[in-house]
């Protein structure tokens, strides 16, 4: 049941991964457990899911920033799109993790594709 409730688990968290309620309350409801039950079976599986909310999270985020689409996109608004309900704490979190704020990882992957050879010349 452990394995089962964790695949569970991490697939529902991957399919409303946008949601900023996506909430360790919301996920043990959705699954007819306690917090305390998901608390218990994720750590046994090596799952620790904040952690790998946030992860996927800054993942998207780092794709929307380097999208030539998306280059308007305020970083505020990427953050929202991507499940974080503070701009602050986007940031704070996305700098931990890249060593870069978003609005520098977007800079840099626009100078990147300036100065990348295009094919053809």
């Amino acid at each position: 049941m452990d394995d089962s409730l964790t695949a569970r688990t991490m697939a529902y968290a991957r399919r409303n991964l946008t949601a900023p309620e996506l909430t360790p309350d919301r996920i043990a409801r959705e699954h007819a457990v306690s917090r305390s039950q998901l608390y218990a079976v994720l750590p046994r599986a090596g799952v620790n899911l904040e952690q790998c909310v946030i992860a996927e999270r800054l993942e998207t985020a780092c794709r929307l920033l380097a999208s030539p689409r998306h280059a308007l996109l305020p970083v505020s608004a990427v953050a929202a799109r991507c499940g974080f309900t503070s701009p602050d704490h986007f940031t704070r979190r996305f700098r931990a993790a890249y060593g870069v704020t978003p609005r520098e990882r977007r800079r840099l992957r626009i100078q990147d594709a300036a100065s990348s050879p295009r094919p053809g010349n």
